[in-house]
């Protein structure tokens, strides 16, 4: 059967595995991301302890990543990411045990994200750097775009489901769920037959490694602009944080309203990713990532002064259809720009930026919502975004 042109990428055997196993996989990340945000804020009932808790799982990634980025270009990718699945199973686990026995405390949530988010920032480097090498550089866009489905239908499917997980079999139900959906990607990395090759040359430290990658990027033309859109939309765009504080402050919706906020953002995403596989190759990446930024900034000024449900999710859906192509002209520009000698520590530049500050600027948004109020902090945070979009099209 011929496949569309976007679609290419899953006529090799070892990318169409690891794409199934990581899509079930990061729907149960998801899974478990909206129960920990909703059992946060439950439990201290504060913004700024809610914001606290993404910096925690930010610090690691901003500490690390460049280093792990610098173990996934010196070691097997594989054995790296059987070895950061397999943990986080049991991290999972011990939170939802905790949660089912009634003896979870807020500072425990920390310190599981912490573990995590450690974990993560090996594990995000070796598996954005990890699939290039399983397809032919002709197809890297569209393997860009079919792995951003993965994020995509993750936050589609993953806050609705935990949602009724919470409301209908409890609050414990969603860490178990995620705890067995890493085994669709452990599964999928033992079957995978590609072999990766070490790099070869004089062993250097990590830390010298991480400094060579940094100047590599800041060397390349492209790729500073590709950081500062990054770091404009981790800093002030949309996260869990907020959204969980306009679904109770604002909204005044349970956790099944929260989910479904969440997944109006994962629809819009889904459709635009629809639309980019079906257009296959996209010539003008700049002009598009300008556009879908513009786009993202206006939509998310449309969710601060929304105070209907129904208006809300409209929003976030037309916010996630621009951050799809946003995000997918970043990352192919990224990649394309990179060599593979290099890709794991540009990839965990991406990491830090991308979920290093996006969880790490949960303080910001509890500050400024306990500062200022939600809609005049998400107001102030869609005109930065706009801002940055402006300057880096003006540069570019």
């Amino acid at each position: 059967m011929r496949l569309p042109p976007g679609l290419s990428p899953l006529r090799h055997r070892d990318f169409a595995l690891y794409w199934v196993g990581q899509c079930v996989s990061q729907i149960g990340t998801f899974i478990e991301m909206t129960a920990t945000t909703y059992l946060l804020y439950a439990i201290t009932n504060s913004p700024l302890l809610l914001g606290l808790g993404g910096l925690v799982r930010g610090v690691p990634i901003l500490a690390l990543a460049l280093f792990g980025g610098a173990l996934a270009d010196r070691i097997d990718r594989k054995r790296l990411l059987l070895f950061t699945q397999c943990s986080q199973v049991v991290t999972s686990l011990i939170l939802g045990t905790l949660v089912a026995t009634g003896s979870i405390q807020f500072w425990q949530i920390y310190v599981i994200g912490f573990v995590n988010s450690t974990l993560s920032a090996f594990d995000a480097p070796a598996r954005n750097s990890f699939y290039p090498q399983l397809i032919p550089r002709a197809d890297f866009q569209n393997a860009v775009t079919l792995s951003s489905v993965i994020f995509r239908l993750s936050t589609l499917l993953g806050p609705a489901i935990a949602g009724i997980l919470i409301a209908t079999v409890g609050a414990a139900s969603p860490f178990f769920v995620n705890a067995a959906s890493y085994f669709a990607i452990i599964v999928a990395l033992i079957a995978i037959r590609t072999k990766f090759e070490a790099a070869t040359g004089p062993r250097v430290s990590l830390r010298s490694s991480a400094w060579a990658g940094i100047r590599y990027a800041m060397r390349t033309p492209v790729l500073p602009l590709i950081f500062a859109t990054e770091t404009a939309l981790s800093i002030f765009g949309h996260n869990a944080a907020l959204i969980t504080i306009f679904a109770r402050d604002v909204l005044h919706v349970g956790p099944a309203g929260l989910g479904l906020l969440l997944s109006a953002i994962g629809a819009g995403a889904i459709v635009g990713t629809v639309v980019l596989v079906a257009i296959g190759e996209v010539r003008p990446k700049g002009a598009v990532l300008i556009v879908a930024g513009a786009l993202y900034a206006a939509a998310l000024l449309g969710f601060a002064v929304s105070t209907s449900f129904a208006l809300s999710m409209a929003v976030l859906f037309v916010l996630g259809i621009a951050d799809t192509g946003w995000g997918a002209m970043r990352n192919t520009i990224a990649q394309l720009a990179t060599t593979d000698a290099y890709r794991g520590r540009v990839m965990s530049m991406i990491t830090v930026t991308s979920r290093g500050l996006t969880n790490a600027a949960q303080i910001e948004t509890g500050g400024i919502v306990a500062a200022a109020g939600p809609a005049v902090g998400a107001a102030i945070n869609a005109v930065a975004v706009g801002i940055s979009v402006a300057t880096v099209a003006l540069r570019s």
